[in-house]
């Protein structure tokens, strides 16, 4: 038998040992890019909230109002356990507030009337998370900025000022890239002389991308 060709035959089985191994490790770094690609889409991701919202505000008359709307947010992913958000909402509702009586009454001029209340939120911070299969609990921290709207017959005033809120929450997963998301926040508002505090809950639908 030549040479060339006995070499040839004896390297064959190493060769293709080299091949099938070569094959095994794209298979594995394959999976693993699948995995990357599926946990990229899982709580893990960043994501885009909107939901039903609900306020109890104590406000800065001293009434009390139970108003309803709408929240969203977004969540971008730097780190793995933290996010930046932006969030955004609007409340709706209507309460006895102090407004102008007739003059020489017994109220002494004041008295309480019936007025449309409406406060919307434009507010961003940090968001801390922790995601363990399909459910994550998190924690944030946001400030920004609240217009307060007062309006009726005999009351209306309108303010704009300052706001903090501390929230906590749970994203359930659903699907893919779907999720359910409830929360609890406590929102102050004002200043150090005058101040609303408020506590706001949410449900709704996560977006994950």
């Amino acid at each position: 038998m030549p040479a060339g060709f006995r070499n040839q035959f004896e390297e064959k089985p190493g060769g293709n040992r080299r091949q099938l191994r070569n094959r095994l490790l794209a298979a594995v770094a394959f999976s693993l890019q699948l995995v990357g690609s599926s946990s990229a889409q899982s709580l893990w991701s960043s994501n885009i909230f909107a939901g039903y919202s609900f306020l109890g505000a104590n406000l800065y008359t001293g009434q009390h109002a139970n108003m309803n709307g709408w929240t969203v947010s977004g969540e971008k992913k730097y780190l793995r356990f933290f996010g930046v958000v932006a969030d955004f909402s609007g409340h709706y509702g209507s309460a006895a507030v102090p407004g102008s009586c007739v003059p020489g009454s017994v109220h002494g001029g004041s008295c309480l009337v019936n007025a449309s209340l409406s406060e919307n939120y434009f507010q961003g911070g940090i968001r801390g998370s922790y995601a363990a299969k399909r459910v994550r609990p998190f924690a944030e921290f946001l400030v920004g900025a609240v217009h307060i709207s007062e309006s009726g017959a005999a009351a209306a005033n309108g303010r704009n000022t300052f706001c903090e809120t501390l929230a906590a929450g749970l994203d359930f997963r659903i699907a893919r890239r779907l999720g359910w998301r409830t929360d609890a926040d406590f929102v102050k508002s004002g200043s150090f002389y005058s101040q609303q505090n408020s506590v706001r809950a949410s449900t709704g639908l996560v977006f994950l991308f």
